[in-house]
């Protein structure tokens, strides 16, 4: 009785419902095997940080040899346990969960009593390669704390070359960094895509656990942000899609008395700091070199990565090729100062004198060098040397030109040439020293001393980072500093009216060089050197005897006057 009910309901069932069933019966077939593969990676507890998945053969080398594992964030138990649905958690599995999450690094910035609450609703995601966790426009079911591995975060941009979108890298988010949060605060479509660039381990919040725990947290950071962009005029052009893009790339930090911000290897690359509060000053190392000479200080900048000023005559030469006329009438009176030479070797002078004028700035070709001797006369050999010793000598290149030259101007074959030139060249020499090339660095002056010179001072509203000289250069908080940090890249991508590059135009202008910070520095110098003696010309001419010693001044006043520390 029982069967013929069950054969006659499905009889009585829908084709089309059958289908359904079917159809849904092997989706559910396929998730579940599509997640038994996605996760035993993971649960093999032999596997080194996920190294050689795919090679069989190491990973039996890597079981048999028992190698000691790196230190894992979260061993296969705790994965386990934060696979497990929330309402099955213990209250002894959420405090064990609560002391594994609370020393990661993407929780850090979370209170105690939000890190609690996170241990009982997050869940453990593993995403293998190349696999998208977030696309662009699709709606946003979650939000995602990375624990390993590195994503790839990419937009579509509309490419008006090519008429079509196109899938662009706008940057990369390591261990620690959140990701999926704006679409869940402002309940809007997902921004970017987020790729996986290798094998990633995350911590998944859901959407629903979110506007419980995190929302607070998250909306109080998002509106600390959007002051403090409306703290600044530049912002005030954005519109509300690139607001909330600035909110999602800029950075919080705050700053003590007397520490870096940027400069010797401290700070953020690539990012423009904005002051909200506090004050700070860029300090500048200068090396100087102090003679005393009768009574007399004499200072010189030691910098020698500071090139030489050039002069007007320097300008002249190396410009406008002057001075030609001069050069070549000296080069007249040392050729009438010599004797006849055999016509092949007034052809070779003729040529040299023809390079010499036109290489005059530099050093002159060595004659003897380049003329063989059995082309010349005994008279020849004499004036010729007699020139080298006059000219001076050369370097490698120019006598190569110059030799080249002279094969010119010889009515010579090709092959007299050639072996003309190797002779001259090639030729190897039976009592040749070896010669060693090295870098000779500058040798430091034995009174060299450093001062440190303030550059400038920084007050809320300021801004630096634009590519500014940070050479022997860094900027340190007199106090509590605040400062909001932003790509360049993006604030360039929407520079409006061109108002970036003209600040970091700006700021090149108004900061002073080193040699200027080095004119100031003589200056004062100056200044206490007169006073000095102005007030030992006072002091001796008085008959009143002053039993005031250092030990009588505030210590606040010599610490002021102590300079050279």
């Amino acid at each position: 009785m029982a069967s013929s009910t069950r054969n006659r309901d499905k009889k009585e069932l829908d084709p089309e419902e059958i289908m359904r069933r079917k159809f849904r019966a092997k989706c559910r077939f396929r998730a579940i095997a599509r997640m038994v593969l996605a996760n035993c990676y993971w649960m093999i507890e032999a596997a080194e940080q996920y190294e050689g998945v795919e090679d069989v053969k190491r990973r039996v080398a890597q079981a048999v040899r028992g190698k000691a594992k790196k230190k894992q964030l979260l061993t296969i138990n705790d994965k386990a346990l934060l696979n497990k649905p929330n309402s099955e958690r213990t209250d002894h599995e959420k405090k064990y969960i609560y002391r594994i999450i609370g020393g990661l690094k993407c929780f850090k910035r979370y209170p105690n009593h939000v890190k609690k609450k996170l241990a009982a609703v997050t869940y453990f995601k593993y995403y293998s390669p190349n696999r998208v966790i977030v696309r662009q426009h699709h709606e946003a079911h979650a939000l995602y704390f990375i624990v390993t591995g590195d994503v790839i975060v990419s937009q579509l941009i509309f490419d008006e070359l090519l008429q079509q979108h196109v899938q662009v890298d706008i940057g990369i988010m390591h261990p620690g960094d959140m990701f999926g949060e704006v679409s869940l605060l402002h309940n809007i479509p997902r921004t970017a895509t987020c790729t996986t660039g290798g094998h990633c381990e995350l911590l998944a919040l859901m959407k629903e656990d979110f506007k419980n725990v995190l929302q607070a947290s998250v909306q109080k950071q998002w509106d600390e942000v959007r002051r403090a962009m409306s703290a600044f005029t530049y912002f005030d052009a954005l519109d509300e899609v690139a607001r909330r893009e600035g909110c999602i790339v800029a950075k919080m930090k705050s700053y003590n008395i007397n520490e870096i911000i940027l400069g010797d290897g401290c700070g953020i690359p690539n990012f423009v700091y904005f002051i909200l509060s506090g004050e700070c000053q860029m300090i500048e190392t200068l090396q100087v070199c102090a003679t005393h000479r009768c009574g007399h200080t004499s200072y010189t900048l030691y910098d020698p990565y500071v090139p030489k000023e050039e002069s007007e005559q320097d300008i002249d030469v190396k410009y406008f090729n002057a001075y030609k006329e001069k050069a070549a009438k000296e080069m007249q009176q040392l050729s009438q100062e010599l004797p006849e030479m055999s016509r092949s070797g007034s052809k070779r002078l003729e040529s040299i004198m023809r390079f010499s004028d036109t290489k005059r700035s530099g050093s002159i070709l060595k004659k003897e060098s380049v003329i063989p001797e059995e082309m010349l006369s005994s008279e020849d050999q004499v004036t010729s040397s007699e020139v080298a010793a006059r000219s001076g000598s050369v370097d490698a290149t120019s006598a190569m030109q110059s030799t080249s030259e002279m094969e010119a101007d010889s009515g010579l074959p090709g092959e007299q040439r050639s072996s003309l030139k190797s002779e001259v060249l090639l030729q190897p020499s039976e009592n040749r020293d070896s010669v060693r090339f090295s870098v000779q660095h500058p040798v430091r002056p034995p009174n060299l001393r450093t001062y440190f010179m303030q550059v400038c001072r920084y007050h809320p509203g300021s801004t630096f980072g634009f590519g500014e000289n940070m050479r022997d250069r860094r900027i340190i908080a007199l106090t509590p500093v605040d400062c909001m940090l932003m790509p360049k890249m993006w604030l360039l991508q929407r520079n409006t009216a061109n108002i970036w590059s003209r600040i970091e135009h700006f700021l090149d202008k108004k900061i002073p060089s080193k040699r200027q910070l080095f004119q100031e520095f003589v200056s004062a110098r100056r200044w206490l050197e007169f006073r000095d003696q102005l007030v030992g010309d006072i002091v001796a001419r008085s008959r009143t005897v002053n039993w005031t010693s250092v030990h009588d001044v505030p210590y606040s006043i010599r610490m002021e006057e102590m300079l050279d520390i």
